[in-house]
């Protein structure tokens, strides 16, 4: 399981570029009123697909670590501040963030003009970014932050 947790660990570095990515075209677009291209569409695709694969590897951490049984005691994981946080906040937030990642495709698909597309793109995409941002457990957290990276874990994972 330790693998899954580095993969989804890095992971994340590519959900978080991609966004920001996503958000750059978006919000210059908006700014220098151009038109909206397959390369902004693209951005916005790529951002979708890395948070579908995210979720993938989340769920195999989360039905390979057993935190569904989690919620047979609800009252417990929400005394435990850590416990709480990975089992109801983290995997709550992504998910909104995943959602709002495919509506920003979806409705920049469906817009007419370019600037409809970027300031729907740049809505959506912005919504999903502060999720994001509140739903990753960053090592300034308390007592649910991770590392940045798990180098540690990773290095002891290749050459054991």
């Amino acid at each position: 399981m330790s693998f899954v947790l580095i993969l989804h660990n890095l992971t994340r570095w590519a959900v978080i570029a991609l966004v920001i990515y996503a958000l750059v075209r978006m919000f210059m677009g908006v700014f220098q009123k151009r038109d909206f291209t397959e390369q902004d569409r693209k951005s916005l695709s790529w951002f979708a697909i890395s948070m579908d694969v995210q979720l993938l590897i989340g769920l195999v951490l989360f039905i390979g670590n057993n935190w569904w049984s989690q919620f047979q005691n609800m009252s417990n994981a929400m005394s435990q501040p850590a416990l709480r946080f990975f089992v109801i906040e983290h995997w709550f937030l992504m998910l909104i963030a995943l959602v709002l990642a495919h509506l920003a495709v979806s409705f920049v698909r469906k817009a007419q003009s370019s600037a409809s597309k970027f300031k729907r793109g740049a809505i959506f995409t912005t919504l999903a970014a502060i999720a994001i941002f509140f739903a990753i457990p960053w090592p300034w957290s308390g007592v649910y932050g991770r590392p940045l990276f798990r180098l540690a874990e990773s290095l002891m994972l290749w050459f054991a």
